[in-house]
C-alpha cells in the first residue's frame, strides 16, 4: 500500500484489504487455535480430577453419593443375600437400606460384597464424607431398647438367627430365641454381616 500523502488520510478500504489479509487473519487463526488448546487443557485437567477422585473412593464415599441420589441400588452381601431398594443412611462401618418390602437391613460395610446402581445413572467419585457418626454396635445397643425382632446374618450363615434383640456388649450381642424356655444365643459382632427387622 502507498504511502499517503503528508496531511492526507490513508485510503481505509486499503487499510481494510491488509487488515484482512495480514493483522486480522493471524489474530483469527490464534485466537482459534488458543481454544483448541484451551480445551485440550480443559479436557485434560477434567480427565486428571476424575482419576483423582477415583483414585480416593470409598466404598461408604460411594454408598454415601448412592445414598443422596435415592435411586434405587441392588446390594449382594458376604452371607450370600440380595437387597433390592433405596440407601437410607450410610454411618462408620455399616449402611442401612429400606427394601421394596419395607424391611430395613443393616449392613457391615466388609460384608458387602457387591453394590449395583440401575442401567444409565450416572458414575459415582465416592470421595466424599459420611452421613451418620455412628457405629454397628452404638446402632444396635440403641435398637435394643426397644426389644425389636430381628434376624442376624453372619459370614457363611444364609439362615441365619431370628430372635428379640436383647443387648449389645463391646464385642457381643444377646439374642432371645422363641421357645419355651427361650434360650439366649450370642453372637460375636465381629461375624455379623446384616441385621433386618423382621
Amino acid at each position: 500500500m502507498p504511502e499517503p500523502e503528508r496531511g492526507k488520510l490513508p485510503d481505509l478500504t486499503d487499510m481494510a484489504d491488509v487488515l484482512e489479509s495480514g493483522l486480522l487473519t493471524s489474530l483469527t487463526k490464534w485466537a482459534a487455535e488458543a481454544r483448541i488448546d484451551e480445551a485440550a487443557q480443559q479436557r485434560i485437567r477434567e480427565r486428571w480430577l476424575r482419576q483423582q477422585a477415583a483414585e480416593e473412593a470409598t466404598m461408604a464415599g460411594i454408598l454415601v453419593d448412592l445414598a443422596e441420589r435415592d435411586r434405587p441400588v441392588l446390594l449382594r452381601t458376604v452371607a450370600g443375600r440380595t437387597h433390592r431398594g433405596l440407601l437410607a443412611a450410610v454411618a462408620v462401618d455399616f449402611c442401612a437400606i429400606r427394601t421394596a418390602q419395607d424391611v430395613d437391613v443393616l449392613i457391615t460395610f466388609d460384608g458387602v460384597s457387591s453394590l449395583h446402581t440401575q442401567p444409565g445413572d450416572a458414575p459415582t467419585t465416592g470421595a466424599r464424607a459420611l452421613t451418620l457418626d455412628l457405629m454397628l454396635h452404638e446402632a444396635l445397643a440403641e435398637l435394643a431398647l426397644d426389644r425389636p425382632r430381628v434376624l442376624v446374618l453372619c459370614r457363611g450363615d444364609q439362615e441365619g438367627i431370628a430372635g428379640e434383640l436383647r443387648s449389645v456388649g463391646r464385642d457381643v450381642l444377646t439374642l432371645r430365641l422363641d421357645g419355651r424356655p427361650a434360650p439366649l444365643a450370642y453372637v460375636p459382632l465381629t461375624s455379623v454381616v446384616e441385621v433386618a427387622s423382621v
